[in-house]
């Protein structure tokens, strides 16, 4: 059969000026087919999805839908670099899709996203009594900044591993190098820290297209070590509004409430975990223990940086955060966005939920 692969190719390959404000990419089963039987496979790989997530192309959409009935979408959109900033409307309705994608993989890589349609997902069990599945959703959805901060500390951190064996093999390697400055870099010791950081594994591979390359004889090689082994991440919560998603059978608006209330419930807990992790990088920030840095909005990435040492690659997305502007951040009231199980017939849609939304686009 024919596959589409190349128009998800053909459109990442449009110039970055191309203003494409909405992409819809939806496939539909023919009239006459029979839903007894499986639906036609029109993509042979997701793998392009992953260039287009990533393409310039993208950088002013604001509403994206990409519907393919069962395929899942979560590996294919998971890119080190996507290019997603803009998008304030998902729609991956009938994909296959899990709590833990959204928290994990939807959530960081659409970080200004203010409504999410997931109708038809199966994001939680096909069970006709739900107890319990909502209220680890909510929990799930408020906590993923801080995995995304965690998963960029990581990441940095490997880096300045990295850079600290190329130095010291460079050191080996031509010891009459006056390699003096990189050679007495101090490790960090072992113990408290000041701040409860998991203490991450450098033994796993690190792809080439995550960590850019470094030259370990420039000036300030040994210093970027440093800075990097000190800077920690502060996770906000995202700007998340309503979630559609869809049950097993047509619910009672009295399950509906009580769903509401346990998404909200795991919400508020999850984001209690949140302040907490604020309030001891705020402590640690004070007692400049640690460098504070958040993800910078995509007019923050455009602006000039004047300190040579944020000028490295790695923290081009990234801005340093005052202890001014952090006291801000704790003073955000966060409210848990609304579900609307308005997508199954005979259901109620939420004010101003996803599917209201999209309609006026």
């Amino acid at each position: 059969g024919s596959y589409f692969d190349n128009l998800l190719t053909h459109v990442a390959s449009w110039p970055s000026d191309s203003q494409l404000q909405r992409l819809s990419i939806v496939q539909t089963s023919p009239p006459e087919m029979s839903s007894h039987f499986a639906q036609p496979i029109v993509f042979f790989s997701l793998q392009p999805l992953a260039g287009l997530v990533s393409s310039s192309a993208l950088r002013k959409t604001a509403h994206f839908r990409f519907s393919v009935p069962n395929r899942p979408i979560a590996d294919a959109i998971r890119t080190p670099k996507p290019r997603l900033d803009a998008v304030t409307l998902l729609d991956l309705s009938t994909t296959s899709v899990n709590p833990n994608a959204i928290s994990k993989t939807l959530l960081p890589q659409f970080p200004n996203l203010i409504h999410l349609i997931l109708d038809e997902c199966a994001i939680v069990s096909r069970a006709t009594e739900l107890t319990g599945e909502f209220s680890t959703l909510g929990q799930l959805c408020a906590t993923s900044p801080i995995d995304k901060a965690r998963s960029r500390e990581k990441k940095l951190k490997e880096i300045a591993a990295l850079r600290r064996t190329a130095i010291e093999s460079a050191s080996v390697s031509n010891p009459t190098t006056e390699t003096s400055a990189p050679t007495q870099l101090k490790k960090s010791k072992k113990g408290r820290r000041g701040l409860a950081a998991p203490a991450f594994s450098l033994r796993e591979k690190v792809s080439d297209n995550q960590l850019p390359v470094v030259d370990s004889s420039t000036s300030i090689g040994a210093d970027s070590i440093i800075l990097l082994e000190k800077i920690r991440i502060l996770p906000t919560q995202g700007k998340l509004q309503t979630l559609c998603t869809t049950v097993f059978t047509t619910p009672t608006q009295e399950q509906i409430d009580f769903w509401q209330g346990e998404f909200a419930a795991g919400w508020t807990k999850g984001s209690r975990s949140l302040e907490a992790v604020q309030k001891r990088l705020f402590s640690s920030l004070a007692h400049h223990l640690i460098r504070l840095f958040r993800f910078a909005t995509p007019e923050e990435q455009l602006q000039p940086k004047e300190d040579e040492m944020l000028k490295l690659p790695e923290l081009e997305d990234l801005v340093e955060v005052t202890t001014e502007e952090f006291e801000v951040y704790l003073q955000m009231p966060i409210q848990p966005p609304r579900l609307c199980f308005g997508g199954m017939e005979g259901v109620p849609h939420v004010e101003m939920c996803g599917h209201q939304v999209s309609w006026k686009l």
